[in-house]
């Protein structure tokens, strides 16, 4: 098959375009016989100049094809609590900037380990959105997404998806009205918003999205579970050993919550090692 893939996204702040040119490089180093076909728009909330130009440095050493778009949000208009800036919220534009049809995103903390083109050429069977199951909140009723969903008449057993990686037909998001029905959700529902956009997109959604293989969204528990106070308490759903062994099929990596290794924050081993090799070789450009 020839032409260009369907196009990925990724939505930054200052603070975060250093994990960034870490995605780009992993991308770019996972499709060596195939990066000419693959596009990726930067959506941002305003980068200084010095970050801008360290992205398409990036972007040209490797020879990857990067649109950066800047995206502002009204101050205030969603709830910012805990780690949450405006640009966690970027998200939520993609249909706004990004041309309709299937599209990859991607959050910043993550690192491309094998070939995505299986992920892209998935069918989402009328599905608006394909997802992994967050493996640390797996369903609501053990897990800590969308505080209050009793109140929300949500049942307790509902799936609750990461949107660290989201495989989106944006042609099926309009027909939901997927993305207004999210900024209805923060915007009168703040009380019910632990973890942000996710949150929304999981209460929009309404079940109504494509379970997708843990391998296009791996946490690495090995480490992550090495961390300080971290503890999982699903095991009764899907035991940790399980999530530990499936780590080597990994397509993507996720590093979520504080175990950030761009910040020296995640214990050591062998995730922690691969993180940095592809760090400092992104570092060397920006």
């Amino acid at each position: 098959m020839t032409g260009a893939l369907p196009p990925l996204v990724c939505c930054v702040d200052d603070g975060f375009t250093e994990p960034l040119l870490v995605v780009l490089r992993s991308l770019a180093e996972a499709h060596s016989g195939c990066r000419s076909r693959l596009r990726v728009h930067v959506l941002h909330n305003g980068l200084t100049p010095a970050n801008l130009g360290r992205i398409h440095r990036q972007a040209d050493a490797v020879r990857l094809a990067v649109r950066t778009v800047a995206v502002r949000l009204p101050p205030g208009r969603y709830p910012l609590t805990g780690r949450a800036t405006d640009a966690t919220y970027l998200r939520l534009e993609i249909p706004e900037h990004v041309p309709a049809g299937r599209v990859l995103y991607l959050d910043a903390d993550t690192l491309v380990v094998g070939d995505l083109r299986e992920l892209l050429a998935t069918d989402l069977a009328g599905h608006p959105v394909a997802a992994v199951r967050d493996p640390q909140n797996p369903i609501l009723r053990h897990g800590i997404g969308l505080p209050g969903w009793e109140r929300l008449g949500v049942p307790g057993d509902r799936e609750y998806f990461n949107s660290g990686v989201l495989l989106l037909d944006l042609d099926a998001c309009a027909r939901e009205r997927l993305f207004e029905r999210c900024a209805h959700f923060l915007t009168t529902h703040r009380d019910h918003v632990r973890f942000w956009d996710q949150d929304a997109l999981n209460w929009a959604v309404d079940d109504n999205w494509l379970r997708l293989p843990r391998r296009w969204n791996t946490f690495p528990m090995s480490a992550i579970l090495r961390l300080p106070g971290d503890q999982y308490t699903a095991e009764h759903i899907v035991p940790v050993a399980e999530l530990i062994a499936e780590e080597p099929d990994a397509r993507i990596l996720h590093f979520a919550g504080r175990g950030k290794p761009w910040l020296g924050r995640l214990p050591d081993g062998e995730i922690n090692r691969r993180y940095a090799a592809v760090h400092a070789r992104a570092l060397l450009t920006g």
